[in-house]
């Protein structure tokens, strides 16, 4: 992660009360809103249909040791891909993005969106954008003299973090890829691609137009500032540098080398969570055990006794709670129904 992204993620989940709170509304509001617009606007790409670009998806997802998102082809002629989700992630990749670009510039972009996953931003996205949002009621009711001002510095930190969020991301897209070159032109195409030009994108004099704040005047360089607070990703030409530093750098070679600071457990990421039918307690989908009770999660066959009557998903079998109204794992719409007796499965996939 870049440095300060991971510190204002700290900051952000110590809201007391707020994480919780917004991971039971994207779980069952927000998700399921987007699963359904995404399901009728977009085509999804699976092992059988758009199967390569699936398949670039999940090789970047266990790459990075990360819940494989639902995938999304949106015909559209901005060069852009997005993710979003907490539990139930959608990854968004239009049209011209995919026509643009190589298989491995394609992966980088992937592994970029992933990384917002693996890093868990979008649920302490949606909770900075509600506290900057509703700052005004908030400040009202707290009877303390010139607190309204902090919004500013605190908007100012918020904006800095998105940016920042973002260069990490273009790491776990290199880290994806694990060759500089493709990770470098795909962000040069974000920037000004020209069909039937591409040999002549030169990346060093991409990032030699990071020095332009010194060809101008301190005044010119206060406006630029302020007119660009609000942006939610770094200029190009400075993500070329950051990236090409990163790789260059020796945290990226002990990265490559198997030395880095892991979450076995997956408490940190984004992604489906599997309910433990013997504690109860939600784990990441990705393990094979619950670590807290050592119960297999995606052993074959599971019975009922641990919980007295469970669900199971119509569709695919994946063991679901009492008031999932869609699987996370397929997104089938359920019947109110729950299983009655016997045996259930949970065929993880």
């Amino acid at each position: 992660m870049y440095p300060g992204d991971e510190e204002a993620l700290s900051a952000l989940k110590a809201v007391p009360g707020a994480p919780a709170l917004l991971t039971y509304m994207q779980r069952h509001l927000t998700e399921e809103v987007s699963f359904l617009e995404h399901n009728q606007q977009m085509i999804r790409a699976t092992a059988h249909c758009y199967s390569s670009l699936h398949q670039l998806v999940v090789q970047c997802a266990k790459i990075l040791s990360c819940p494989v998102p639902d995938v999304y082809i949106q015909n559209n002629p901005v060069m852009n891909a997005e993710t979003s989700g907490h539990r139930h992630t959608h990854l968004v990749l239009n049209s011209s993005l995919i026509e643009s670009m190589t298989a491995d510039e394609v992966s980088f972009v992937i592994g970029h969106e992933l990384g917002h996953i693996k890093c868990g931003h979008s649920l302490y996205r949606q909770l900075g954008s509600i506290l900057l949002d509703n700052w005004n009621n908030v400040v009202g009711q707290i009877p303390v003299p010139g607190l309204d001002l902090l919004r500013i510095p605190l908007v100012l930190a918020y904006w800095e973090w998105f940016r920042r969020a973002e260069l990490s991301c273009d790491r776990a897209g290199l880290l994806c890829l694990q060759r500089i070159d493709p990770a470098l032109t795909a962000l040069g195409k974000l920037a000004g691609q020209i069909r039937g030009f591409e040999d002549q994108f030169d990346v060093e004099s991409a990032i030699s137009q990071t020095a332009a704040h010194q060809e101008v005047g301190k005044l010119a360089r206060i406006i630029s500032i302020s007119n660009n607070l609000e942006r939610t990703h770094p200029f190009i030409p400075d993500r070329l540098k950051q990236l090409q530093a990163y790789s260059r750098s020796t945290e990226y070679k002990d990265v490559l080398g198997g030395h880095y600071v892991r979450d076995p457990l997956g408490l940190h990421e984004g992604g489906h969570r599997i309910t433990c039918i013997r504690c109860h307690k939600e784990v990441n989908a990705k393990l094979a055990y619950c670590p807290d009770c050592g119960q297999p999660l995606n052993h074959d066959l599971m019975t009922e006794t641990a919980q007295g009557p469970g669900r199971v998903c119509s569709k695919c079998s994946s063991v679901l709670t009492v008031d999932e109204a869609f699987c996370p794992r397929c997104g089938t719409k359920q019947v109110t129904a729950p299983a009655r007796s016997g045996f259930f499965f949970n065929r993880r996939k």
